[in-house]
């Protein structure tokens, strides 16, 4: 089964009550309450990487790890992916 998440979808999933997002870290955080912060507790809890194109609000995090969570940029991932052998080297175009 493949499924396509809207962002919508993953934005109330992660702002549920009972979601991931509203665990107690134990961890100093020093992050701005938004909207995307339940997003980064969420990837925090079952992730290994959270992908980004919001600059703006994880500019404190884009490029480096929370916790030991990489948070990057879909670009940054496949560079990062490619230089270690996990995917193809992209062909040039013909």
């Amino acid at each position: 089964m493949r499924l396509f998440l809207d962002a919508s979808v993953l934005l109330a999933a992660s702002g549920s009550e009972r979601g991931a997002s509203r665990v107690a870290l134990g961890l100093p955080v020093v992050f701005a309450a938004s909207k995307d912060r339940p997003i980064l507790f969420t990837a925090l809890a079952w992730s290994d990487v959270l992908l980004t194109l919001d600059k703006a609000d994880f500019a404190d995090v884009l490029g480096r790890r929370f916790y030991g969570l990489a948070v990057l940029p879909p670009y940054g991932f496949l560079e990062r992916e490619r230089a270690a052998g996990r995917l193809p080297a992209e062909e040039p175009a013909p």
